[in-house]
């Protein structure tokens, strides 16, 4: 197994992707290999000053240009064609490695897995999902890849997210949902009206309707369908709540002195606290963004995952092993065989 790792992508630097790469190495059995793809004589020079020993095959391909977060698909396409993203996708599209994971610029993933990929055949338009770390932690696409989705686009982001959750959760029958404004079949734009139709008409989905927003927390599903355009202002907020929540969860529990002269004379307070200390950590824990690491591209032909621009170490290590399951349960090859099988149904 070959997963690649854009080295150059990100708001955190080289550094902190390649600590990611060195604890995913871990996981990974001394026959697979990482492909590091970025500047190779900083790469080499990090390596070597950190004295950093991987546990597994380490192979490192040099690109010498390098993609901002602030550059546009268009320019990137354009002028970038030596980047780390594009050599890593290169890799992919060659079959000289089996997933791609990168915490750079979206946009840019995007354009290029499409250029170099292509879609699934029988697929109209990628989707980007994210798992959010609240209620069933299901994952919600399309959360930008296709902001002006048709009713047919819904219908097929029902299907790649039921394949996705089904692996990656090992659940046999996934909870589908559909984001509107009300939970009646009749709520919701006509587009929303007529996926609604499509996707309730497919036996092989589990659906149980629409859901709401405040459904979220409630446990109802585990895959939430919508369009880019809602699902990327539903993200920004989420990113936007749980950073909030942390920052007041970690000053709320500082002790006052007289809270704490209060625990040390209480003996039952004393041993309570290691709990209490656990409580907090454990839900720290449950919403946090690193211990799920990136969002899968689905529907372009090749593993693409994509990392937050802000990720650390942890996070992708995460990603990096989220591409790994999908190699080794064959999931683009059985996705293909679902799409393309759905497809023919079609046009009989």
């Amino acid at each position: 197994m070959k997963i690649v790792l854009d080295a150059m992508g990100g708001d955190t630097g080289l550094s902190v992707n390649l600590e990611g790469a060195l604890l995913a190495s871990k996981y990974f059995s001394k026959s697979d290999t990482i492909i590091i793809v970025g500047i190779k004589s900083e790469i080499e020079k990090y390596i070597n000053s950190k004295k950093i020993s991987f546990n597994c095959n380490i192979e490192i391909v040099d690109a010498v240009d390098n993609v901002g977060m602030e550059d546009s698909p268009t320019k990137a396409l354009q002028e970038k064609q030596e980047s780390s993203i594009a050599k890593g996708l290169d890799l992919v599209k060659n079959k000289k490695a089996d997933a791609f994971f990168s915490p750079g610029n979206t946009g840019v993933i995007l354009a290029f897995s499409l250029l170099k990929l292509g879609r699934l055949r029988g697929l109209d338009r990628p989707a980007i999902g994210i798992i959010f770390p609240i209620g069933k932690h299901p994952i919600m696409l399309d959360v930008g890849a296709t902001p002006d989705a048709k009713p047919k686009n819904l219908y097929q982001f029902a299907l790649l997210g039921t394949e996705y959750i089904k692996i990656m959760r090992n659940i046999e029958k996934p909870k589908v949902g559909l984001l509107s404004i009300g939970e009646e079949n009749s709520k919701g734009s006509v587009v929303y009206q007529k996926a609604f139709e499509l996707i309730k008409n497919d036996k092989e989905i589990n659906f149980i309707g629409n859901i709401e927003g405040d459904d979220f927390f409630k446990n109802k599903v585990d895959v939430i369908v919508t369009d880019g355009f809602t699902g990327n202002i539903v993200l920004k907020f989420g990113e936007g709540m749980v950073h909030w929540l942390k920052e007041n969860i970690i000053i709320s529990v500082k002790p006052l002195p007289l809270a704490i002269i209060g625990i040390i004379l209480s003996i039952p307070g004393i041993l309570g606290i290691p709990f209490f200390l656990a409580s907090m950590k454990k839900l720290l824990k449950k919403i946090s963004y690193d211990e799920i690491g990136g969002a899968p591209l689905l529907g372009v032909d090749g593993l693409v995952f994509v990392g937050h621009g802000k990720s650390n170490p942890k996070a992708i290590k995460s990603g990096m092993l989220n591409a790994k399951n999908l190699v080794e349960h064959n999931f683009i090859g059985d996705l293909k065989n679902i799409i393309e099988k759905r497809s023919d149904s079609e046009t009989d």
